[in-house]
């Protein structure tokens, strides 16, 4: 069943390519970034589910949903430049993934040493609602641009204080011996 939450996470990619193809029409493509963003939450959840079952889960998915969010956005992001080129509204829903950068590399150089373990990243309240809001953000962007550039500043202030947060949580946090 595992395999199920991973194909749910893969399954964004193809969505968000289907955007580019939807963008005219605002209903289809506000229901795919929607079906994104259900996507989304159901592989955590089943995931959670099995873990609680006594199914023993792979790193992988710890992993492999945040990469999957951060492609989505980077294509969604290539398609409202395709199709709008409004760089503010771009720039403000891709502050967040721009951000987590350099947190990335602080966690890779604090936990270099440590390769056989993979800590658990998962995302807090804040993080979650930074990504319902850059959901959210993206659907407006696409589906009613005049309330792209409030959603977008919206998403920009909860993502980069999810990212602070989570930059003093892993330097608050002991590194590994």
């Amino acid at each position: 069943m595992l395999w199920f939450a991973h194909a749910l996470t893969l399954s964004r990619i193809p969505i968000a390519i289907g955007l580019l193809y939807a963008y005219g029409d605002a209903r289809w493509a506000v229901a795919l970034i929607l079906l994104a963003a259900l996507t989304d939450t159901l592989d955590g959840n089943l995931a959670r589910a099995l873990q609680r079952r006594g199914h023993t889960t792979p790193a992988i998915g710890g992993w492999l949903d945040p990469l999957m969010d951060k492609i989505f956005v980077v294509i969604v992001l290539a398609v409202i430049w395709i199709r709008s080129g409004d760089m503010a509204v771009i720039a403000l829903i891709g502050a967040r993934e721009l951000a987590l950068v350099p947190l990335l590399a602080i966690y890779v150089a604090r936990h270099r040493h440590d390769r056989t373990s993979v800590r658990n990243l998962s995302a807090d309240n804040l993080g979650k609602a930074a990504t319902v809001a850059q959901f959210l953000a993206v659907a407006i962007a696409v589906g009613h641009p005049p309330w792209a550039l409030v959603a977008a500043a919206i998403t920009a202030v909860l993502g980069l204080a999810a990212v602070a947060h989570y930059l003093v949580r892993e330097l608050r946090a002991r590194p590994p011996a």
